[in-house]
């Protein structure tokens, strides 16, 4: 069997912690649809602008997410597929119902 090296236990262990708090992970679910405005997430997640806005800086520092300024606004979007796969592999077994719908 082979074992998986420490640094990548580690670097997983420090990701999954980034995404495990309940303002971060639904910032993540509704990216999964485009790109947002901050007033969007805001919108979405229920919580207040400066609590995003710490939530966003700590994603954007760990390389989840992306932001780009256009006029005004600043749009945020995920920053690596491969952060879209382990959301939509959370969304299957959290959400399996919003999956079915979205097939239909």
């Amino acid at each position: 069997m082979d074992t998986i090296p420490h640094d990548k236990i580690k670097r997983a262990s420090e990701g999954l912690r980034a995404i495990a708090h309940e303002v971060r992970l639904a910032v993540l679910c509704n990216l999964m649809h485009g790109p947002m405005c901050v007033q969007e997430l805001v919108s979405a997640t229920g919580t207040s602008q400066s609590n995003l806005s710490q939530h966003l800086t700590k994603m954007r520092m760990m390389g989840i997410v992306e932001n780009d300024k256009r006029g005004q606004q600043v749009f945020y979007h995920i920053a690596d597929p491969e952060w879209r796969e382990i959301i939509h592999a959370l969304k299957h077994l959290y959400c399996p119902e919003l999956c079915t719908q979205e097939q239909a």
